[in-house]
This record gives C-alpha cells, structure tokens and sequence, in this order.
C-alpha cells in the first residue's frame, strides 16, 4: 500500500507538472494564412495575419515551417516568389536596377506574429535600407524586399519553460535547415537574384542582390541549410582561382547558437587558401555579443550532458563540440570595438545625438551620405594578401582583426562589444543595425557587376 500511494503521488506532481508545461505552451501553428496585400502602417490589427506586408519604403514576405522543418503551406512560397519577381521585374527587359533581397531567419522566443519583437525590428530595419538606397549617389536606388522565415521559436508563454526550452529548440532549429524546405527557398531565392542580374536588367543597371541573416537558432537553421552548399561551392571556386561564395552575396549570422565543430571543415578550407582572389570580399560573417549569456553559459551546459558519450580526439575537439561558434577562440577573427569617441563626436556621420543623448538611425540624406563617404573610404583599406590586417573605422564602431587573421579570408567571426549589442537578443539596438548597414556596403561587389 505504502509503494502504491508513493507511486499515485509521483505520477500526481508529474502530472501537475505536464500540465504546467502543456498549458504554457504555444500553438504550434501558422500565422501568416492570409493572401491580400496589406499595409500594416496603414490597416493595423487588419494586417496580422497577411503573407505579404506593402509599405511604401519596402515589401515583406513570409515563409513559415513547422516542427518538423516542413513549409506550413507552400502557397507562402510561391506567393511570395511571386511578389519578388514583380518587384525586380522579371520578364521586362533593360529594367533600370535591380532589387535588394533581405532574408531574415529568427531565433529563440520568436515567431512571425505580427506583434513579435523580431518582426517589428525587421520593419525598421527594412525601411532604413530603403533610406540608404535612397541616399545612394553612385547608383540607382533599388526597392527593398523581405522575406521573414518564420517557424515556433517560442514554444512556451511563460518561465521558467521559457529558459528550458533552449535546447529542445535547438534541435528543432536544425530540423528546420536540415529538413530540406529552408534550402529550397534559399536556392529559389538565388535563382530568382541570378534570372534578375542575367537576363532583365539594362547595362550597368545596379545588380539584385541577396543577403541571408540568420539570428540565434535562426542563425543555425541557416547555418544547416546552407553549408553543404557553401562547402561545394567552396571547393569548386578555389580550384577556379574565383572569390568564394555562399548561397546569394552575403551570409550574416547574429548570436549563432550550433556548436564550433560544425564550423571546423569550412573554416580549414578557407584559411588553408595560398593567395585570395584580389576581388575577394567578406562573404560569411558571424557577430557574437561579449555579453550573450545563453551561448555563453547555456549552450555549453547542454552541450555537455547531450555529448558526455561522445569520444573527442583531444582537449581542443572536445571544447569545439561544447562551445558556441562565437566563443571558440581559435576561431575567432575580429573584435568590434563600440568606438569611445563617438559620443564626443556627435557630428558628421555618427549616430549619436546629443540632445536626446541616445544613438539614433540616421534620418537625414546628408547624415547617410556622410556615412557612405566613410564606408568608401574603409573599403580602399581591404587589401586580400597584404601583410598586415587593416583595422576599419565605421560610424560607431571600429573592426579590428586579431593577429590569427590573414587579410582576404572572407570568412569573418566577430566578438561584439556590449555597447553595440549588449546580449543575445538585442538586435534591436540601434548603434548595430547601422553598423549592419554599413558593412553590407563595405562587402559588396560593384552594384553595377551583375554578370556574375
């Protein structure tokens, strides 16, 4: 009797404790179900659940997944592929510019709800990209368009399921680029930019480009879809003498939470280059704040349980199969430094100001222009096989290399500054999206090098 009313009262707290978690849990579900175009600024709580967002400043597009890694309805897809090659006019002839193409892929504790915090910061940093387009004097300026891949980064409402759902979602991250859907996207997508750049703009039209950024397990998901099809290309350019490149123009991810080891062949590929293209630019870049406490401390702990059978070859294996990319220091190129000075001068191209004594997206042409002078000018410095890594100066902030870095190698992992981004989910802050920016000038191509 006595092991019979222990067991009833273990099964009871279990019970009790399934039914905490089951009731703090969210819907496993899609969001974006409706098809009409909307204009969120403009309709409201109308817009909530429309595939497609239509501002005037940019148009936005979601692709959802679920658990599974599966698209929630493909008709997302072929929507919003659709509205793509409206925008970049696919089927015209001698269009005058191409289009930019911004892809998002977001982490933990988010989803594509239109009142998610991921969400409104792709909205403002979409609309500041068609500010500096707008800006541009070298070229003319290309409609912004999103795509925003949604899938249940947040899978529990309240803590501390919140916290302990890092590492179960971490595996559905990775089911999410493992599963196949996300690369067909991404590979639709570069279809798209290359039929764009190929076949429908005029000569010395501005070129469609495509930029990937990934953000905590979003960042893995990208990372699991895409570095197959990184490595390949990898190899096949190298034997070609040619820049290397990813899938689109540039891969960025943010808080990367997937483990150093994955990272290892790809990084041994690209460091063991004898002498860089002279046209190489950074094509992947990885950006870990200094105060990211969750792959800092989370991620290792979990790693550690979720690996203790696993056999390392030796000390430094074992930590790469622990630790988060963006903490493994061997892998480490570059610091960026919140430039001290800025504050003090608030003036010219930075991003302070002084009477609100807050930095703000700059909001004026001549601010913005006064920005891309500077990025012109940090451009000049890149120089692939040169001696001596340069150090470069942006608005806020300065990139410098660690003495491990050889110039040229377009693969960038980057330890932030708190200032810039303070940890682990703070995309947001403003002093890091005009960073972004800017370092999406300083790696392009010539927007007018569409034959590529």
């Amino acid at each position: 009797m006595f092991v019979i009313k222990i067991s009833l009262t273990a099964l009871t707290i279990a019970a009790c404790v399934a039914t905490f978690f089951a009731v703090g849990c969210t819907s496993n579900k899609q969001y974006r179900t409706d098809f009409t175009p909307c204009d969120p600024a403009q309709s409201g709580a109308a817009c909530a659940h429309a595939d497609i967002e239509s501002t005037p400043a940019y148009k936005l597009g979601y692709v959802e997944f679920d658990d599974q890694g599966w698209y929630w309805d493909p008709k997302q897809v072929t929507t919003v592929e659709q509205m793509i090659r409206t925008e970049a006019g696919i089927g015209q002839p001698n269009n005058q510019q191409g289009i930019v193409i911004v892809v998002f892929v977001h982490g933990w504790k988010n989803n594509a709800a239109t009142d998610d915090t991921n969400v409104i910061t792709f909205r403002t940093t979409l609309q500041y990209l068609n500010a500096a387009e707008l800006a541009q004097t070298n070229h003319a300026a290309r409609k912004i368009v999103g795509v925003y891949a949604g899938w249940r980064g947040l899978s529990a409402k309240w803590e501390p399921a919140k916290e302990l759902s890092f590492w179960e979602r971490k595996n559905t991250a990775h089911k999410v680029g493992g599963s196949g859907a996300l690369t067909e996207l991404l590979v639709d997508l570069e279809t798209l930019q290359q039929e764009s750049n190929t076949n429908w703009l005029a000569p010395n039209a501005p070129r469609t480009e495509l930029i990937i950024v990934g953000h905590s397990f979003g960042a893995a998901a990208v990372y699991s879809a895409i570095s197959e099809i990184v490595t390949e290309r990898f190899v096949d350019t190298v034997k070609q003498g040619q820049p290397l490149k990813p899938l689109g123009d540039q891969v960025i991810l943010l808080s990367p939470a997937f483990e150093a080891s994955r990272h290892y062949n790809l990084n041994q590929m690209a460091v063991s280059i004898s002498n860089y293209p002279a046209n190489q630019r950074p094509v992947l870049s990885i950006f870990t704040s200094e105060g990211d406490w969750a792959t800092h401390y989370f991620f290792p702990l979990g790693r550690f349980f979720s690996t203790v059978f696993e056999k390392n070859r030796d000390a430094n294996q074992r930590k790469a199969n622990r630790q988060a990319i963006g903490w493994f220091q061997p892998f480490i190129t570059h610091h960026l430094f919140y430039n001290t000075n800025a504050e003090a001068l608030a003036s010219g191209h930075s991003t302070f100001n002084a009477v609100t004594q807050k930095h703000e997206l700059h909001n004026s042409t001549n601010q913005l222009q006064e920005s891309f002078n500077n990025v012109h000018l940090q451009r000049q410095k890149w120089h692939p096989n040169n001696r001596i890594a340069a150090t470069y100066d942006f608005d806020d902030t300065i990139l410098k290399p660690r003495l491990n870095y050889r110039p040229g190698d377009p693969v960038l992992i980057v330890s932030v500054d708190k200032k810039i981004m303070k940890d682990h989910d703070d995309i947001g802050n403003k002093v890091l999206i005009n960073f972004l920016m800017q370092y999406i000038l300083f790696c392009q191509t010539d927007p007018q090098e569409h034959s590529r």
